[in-house]
């Protein structure tokens, strides 16, 4: 008679695991060292998109609450965030409208170059989004469109399961630095 309840718990605690592996994973100093990516609010900001793109590209329907439980968790936690940055409460919603637009844009983009099977499109995507579009970055840009590409394929070779219990394989050039 209770099994809503167990569910949703459950479903909650999968949601809290799969994101805390995404926030693990995201923060790795490698991340910013090795594929320089900057270590700024923004530069983490579009690490977590990364990821979350990845993770929510995996899923592919087959999970669509968790996919959405883990969006809410990134969302709040970017709500969060904003208000320890000093982002007053009568912005916060003007600036959670600004960043869900930019998510929803990130996962466009991501989807269309992948699709686009061209890894110069999404180097420049990433070039532009998270190094800011500077010339001097493109081998960091390539670098990081690699990065994401490997991550795609260790969860595409992981069990649904494992990704749900925030299982996350990092991908080689994370678990050599």
């Amino acid at each position: 008679m209770l099994t809503w309840l167990t569910n949703r718990a459950e479903r909650r605690a999968n949601a809290h695991n799969l994101y805390g592996s995404i926030v693990t994973l995201s923060r790795s100093p490698a991340i910013y060292d090795v594929l320089k990516v900057p270590d700024t609010v923004e530069g983490r900001f579009e690490t977590m998109i990364l990821h979350i793109f990845a993770c929510l590209e995996r899923m592919n329907g087959e999970e669509p609450t968790l996919a959405q439980d883990v969006v809410n968790k990134f969302f709040a936690d970017m709500e969060t965030t904003s208000r320890e940055l000093g982002v007053g409460d009568m912005v916060v919603p003007k600036k959670m409208r600004s960043l869900a637009a930019i998510f929803e844009a990130r996962m466009t983009e991501y989807d269309t170059a992948i699709a686009d099977s061209n890894k110069h499109t999404l180097s420049d995507i990433l070039s532009e989004n998270v190094f800011g579009g500077e010339e001097r970055v493109s081998s960091s840009a390539l670098a990081l469109g690699r990065y994401l590409m490997k991550l795609r394929q260790n969860l595409a070779q992981m069990p649904l399961g494992d990704l749900v219990a925030g299982k996350i394989p990092a991908p080689e050039i994370i678990r050599k630095s």
